[in-house]
Order: C-alpha cells, then structure tokens, then sequence
C-alpha cells in the first residue's frame, strides 16, 4: 500500500468514527503525545539539572576542603621551628612518606638543597596531613606545589619542598 493510500485509509476510517470517538482518540493522542514530552524530555532535563547542582556543590565543597587545608599548612609552617635534623632533606622526605603508605612517584634534588617531588592518587587529606608533619617535626616547608584533582578525593600533587632557613 502506498502512502497516498494508507492516508486516505486513515480519512476514511476517522470520518466512520462518531464525533464522541473522535474527541476520545484526539484526548488519547495528546495525552499519549504529553507523556512522550514528559518521560522524553523534561523529566530527563530536570534530572540532569539537579545532578549538575549536586555535582558543582561536591566541587565547591572539595575546592573549600582544599583551601582550608592550604590555609592550615600555611598557619603552621609559619609556626614552625628552625630544622632539628641533618639528615638530608631527601632521606627525611622519602621516609616520612613510607611511614603514611604515601607513594612518592618522582622525587628530584634540585639546586640550593631544595627537592621536587610527584605524588599520584594520593588522598587530599593524607597529602596535607604529610605536609603539616613534614612541617611541624622536620622543618620542611613547601615552595611550590601544584595539585589536580584525580577523581573522588584523590589528587595529583607536584611540589618543590626546601627545609625553613635554607638547605
């Protein structure tokens, strides 16, 4: 059957219909066409708007966690006392690190007693928590440090540690 026909197929039929079938079909087709709307499109919409609302205040509420911990270690390295040990700033470093189950991924002497240090998938509260000890107990302060999120909780760090007053 061609289309031209199945149209007039479906004229004919729709005039054999009573005036009451009509307006039944018709309410049928709108609500059938409203549901489709619904469950196709707004409700999806929605939903995608209220994960996006969620997923931006999982993120300011990490980004604020962060800050906060920035903001301690910055409170605490300033009342830190001069270095205690001298033990090289690499072996203090790396130990440190093997007691809190921290995986250093690099770890780089640089000039003027200064060390670069890469840690992955590290928890952001382990990685502070390591930098306020490295600061409270050794002396050991941060110089640089570039930290990128790697998924819940997790970060990836970058960091150039230097003992305060020098090497």
């Amino acid at each position: 059957m061609r289309a031209p026909d199945r149209l007039a197929a479906l004229k004919s039929a729709w005039a054999e219909r009573t005036s009451r079938e009509q307006i039944l079909v018709a309410c049928a087709g709108a609500l059938l066409v409203a549901v489709m709307a619904w469950y196709g499109v707004l409700s999806p919409a929605l939903s995608a708007r209220a994960e996006a609302r969620q997923s931006h205040a999982r993120a300011v509420e990490s980004f604020e966690t962060m800050v906060a911990g920035v903001a301690r270690y910055r409170a605490e390295v300033a009342a830190a006392d001069q270095p205690r040990a001298t033990t090289a700033l690499r072996t203090i470093v790396g130990t440190s690190a093997n007691e809190r189950d921290l995986a250093l991924s690099r770890v780089q002497p640089l000039e003027d007693g200064r060390l670069g240090v890469w840690l992955e998938g590290v928890s952001d509260d382990a990685l502070m928590a390591w930098l306020l000890a490295l600061a409270r107990e050794e002396g050991i302060r941060v110089d640089q440090i570039s930290i990128d999120r790697e998924g819940d909780r997790l970060v990836r760090a970058q960091m150039v540690l230097t003992r305060s007053g020098g090497a």
